[in-house]
């Protein structure tokens, strides 16, 4: 049964298996994307951290917060549910977050307060870790 789990076999089962209003995110897909959210979250703590100010920084942080709307939009691409709850319970106001940060960043003056809360996000969720 394993072996099948890691074939094509799996994907053709998965199609008779889950309706056709139900998007399966694989693990493959869900470590990339993590994994793409946290190397954004590192850089943006980094840039608001680091010894110069964050305007200085402007540009590269909107740089970051829109690297993450595009890794955070693949996991909605289909807008059903998935086979996981939580990220479907959260990734929308992930994404609103990103966006009203990103927004804040881009207005004249620009706001840096909101850009906390983005990577204060992924320590949300993953504080069990």
């Amino acid at each position: 049964m394993q072996v099948l789990g890691c074939t094509d076999v799996a994907k053709q089962v998965r199609q008779y298996t889950y309706p056709p209003d139900f998007r399966y995110i694989s693990r493959e897909e869900l470590r990339s994307t993590m994994w793409q959210l946290a190397y954004h979250s590192r850089e943006l703590n980094q840039l608001m951290r680091g010894p110069d100010t964050p305007q200085q920084h402007r540009d590269e942080i909107i740089e970051q917060l829109r690297a993450m709307e595009i890794a955070a939009a693949s996991l909605a691409k289909s807008g059903w549910p998935s086979n996981h709850p939580l990220i479907d319970k959260r990734l929308p106001i992930f994404r609103q977050d990103l966006k009203t940060a990103r927004e804040a960043v881009e207005h004249d003056p620009p706001n840096f307060l909101l850009v906390g809360r983005v990577t204060g996000a992924c320590v949300y969720c993953h504080s069990a870790r």
